[in-house]
């Protein structure tokens, strides 16, 4: 087990582990988005590309190889996070783009090198997650309807995001956050 590991036993409230391991997730998906598509620089750090575009010099077969990466790349976000069929058909748009602009050859490989398209699904899934974590917290602040009042959020805080967030594990997060 690695460092990072062990600091996260180390949290006794179970929501702060969730929220940690949902943010332990996403640092570990922009680390791989980051080597498919902005590991190195050349010409003094102007201009940033991946292994994606390494391999995508490689005519058509690197093509072919790239959409496997970034075809991975989609279905581990799906597999940690429950993301709506939406941001799936928008991943999907962003690597068929990439895929048919490098088979353009060398204008391609440059204009996909610029593209990004992992970095660009790490986004959505980036802003999906801050819109849940949003959609928990006003959850949370408006009381849920029981007569209860407005509850001030505690400062710094997110209530837990559930990794399959649905309507369930939504109103089960505020009920365990007012124990």
């Amino acid at each position: 087990q690695g460092k990072g590991d062990a600091s996260l036993k180390k949290i006794r409230n179970p929501r702060l582990l969730q929220q940690a391991e949902v943010d332990k997730r996403l640092k570990a998906l922009h680390r791989r988005a980051r080597w498919l598509d902005s590991r190195f620089s050349c010409f003094c750090g102007m201009l940033r590309f991946g292994v994606e575009s390494l391999v995508g010099l490689i005519p058509i077969i690197g093509d072919f190889a790239g959409v496997f990466l970034a075809v991975t790349y989609m279905n581990t976000i799906r597999r940690r996070f429950d993301v709506p069929p939406s941001i799936v058909s928008q991943m999907t748009i962003n690597i068929a783009i990439d895929f048919c602009v490098g088979l353009v050859p060398i204008l391609g490989d440059l204009v996909d090198t610029l593209f990004k398209a992992n970095m660009r699904n790490y986004a959505l899934v980036e802003n999906y997650v801050l819109q849940q974590r949003k959609a928990a917290q006003d959850l949370e602040v408006g009381g849920g309807g029981g007569g209860e009042g407005l509850q001030e959020p505690r400062p710094g805080y997110f209530p837990d995001l559930p990794l399959r967030l649905n309507a369930k594990s939504a109103a089960k997060a505020v009920a365990m956050s007012r124990r």
